[in-house]
Formats: structure tokens, sequence, C-alpha cells
């Protein structure tokens, strides 16, 4: 059997519930502003862990060293998610933890492009990909309680909500309780009986 990170990060292609494509690809040079307008975004700063005083820098940074660190690590994936025209729509990480068998992921849309379910499709398919593609066996998910939209992203990707974690995260410099929720093997398994 041959391991997946010998080969290139794969591109994943899906389509939302509305019929839009969406691409699943590495980060580009392209993808630069994007990242930047998103993680600029207030909603993306309240309820993410993206660093204060984010620049142009940090962006560059992200699609040339983050992003492909992971896969070059062998330590998961991060992906861009292109629309239809090629233009950055979010972005989202699975983050292999010391357990090989678990990963978690993060994610976070464009501001521009919420509620066209983009977000929803890629985690379906990222979770899909790293159960049947990297051998995972449990796919976690992670919110700060009360940030709404990404337990809908979740919810809506097939994740199955497993509670509240106290003080599960940590938030600039504080720990914060965080819902939990996950797509395990047997999930997939039971969508195709």
């Amino acid at each position: 059997m041959t391991d997946p990170y010998d080969n290139p990060q794969p591109v994943l292609r899906t389509v939302t519930d509305k019929g839009a494509p969406l691409t699943l690809r590495p980060a580009e040079l392209g993808d630069t502003a994007g990242v930047l307008a998103a993680c600029l975004d207030e909603e993306t700063l309240r309820w993410t862990t993206v660093p204060l005083g984010y620049d142009h820098e940090k962006a560059v940074g992200f699609v040339t060293g983050y992003a492909p660190g992971w896969w070059e690590r062998r330590q998961g994936a991060a992906f861009v998610l292109a629309d239809a025209d090629d233009a950055y729509v979010g972005q989202i990480d699975l983050r292999v933890s010391g357990d090989p068998q678990v990963a978690d992921v993060g994610f976070l849309t464009a501001p521009h492009a919420r509620g066209h379910g983009y977000m929803s499709a890629a985690l379906r398919v990222v979770a899909e990909w790293g159960i049947r593609e990297l051998g995972l066996a449990r796919v976690e998910w992670k919110a700060y309680v009360g940030n709404d939209g990404s337990r809908r992203v979740a919810e809506k990707a097939g994740f199955r909500y497993e509670g509240v974690q106290r003080s599960g995260c940590a938030h600039r410099g504080e720990r914060r309780d965080a819902w939990t929720a996950a797509m395990v093997a047997e999930d997939l398994d039971e969508e195709s009986a």
C-alpha cells in the first residue's frame, strides 16, 4: 500500500447543496489577498485563533509555509476553497494529532462567501477524504460555545454533536468552553448501507 503523502497534495472537488462547484486545492500566491481579507474580518477574529494584527506578510506566510507545511510534514492538509471562477472563498485544515488515526478540522469562510454552502460541502469532502484516503478513524470539530455558524456547518456536513468540553479551547489567553462533534469511519459505513 502506498502512502498518500508520497504524492502531491490532492485537489478535491465537490458541489454545494445549491449545486455550485467547489474546488479544494493547495494554496497559491494569488490567494494572498483573499486570505488577508478573511483574516481581518471581525467575525473571523471573534471565533478563530487567527492572530491579531494579521497583515500581508502573514498571509504570504500562510500560502507559502503554513498551508503546504501540513502535507510536507505528513500531518494532514490545508486546502483553499475556490469557487467556479477559482476565486478564494475560504480555507480548511485537516490536522492529524498525536494519534495518527485522529484529526481535527479548522476552517474559515471569506465574509463575501458565507451562506452559500461552501464550507459544509468542503468539511464533508475533507472529512470523508481523511477517513478513506488517510486512514483516519475519527475527524473532530470543535468551536467555542456560541459559534452557531460553525456548528451549523458541522451538523450540515454530517458531524455528530457530542457535547460541551469545559475549558476546551484556548482563545487569546483564556480558556473557553467548546462544542464538540465528530465524524467517524462507521458514519460512512452506515451511509453506504
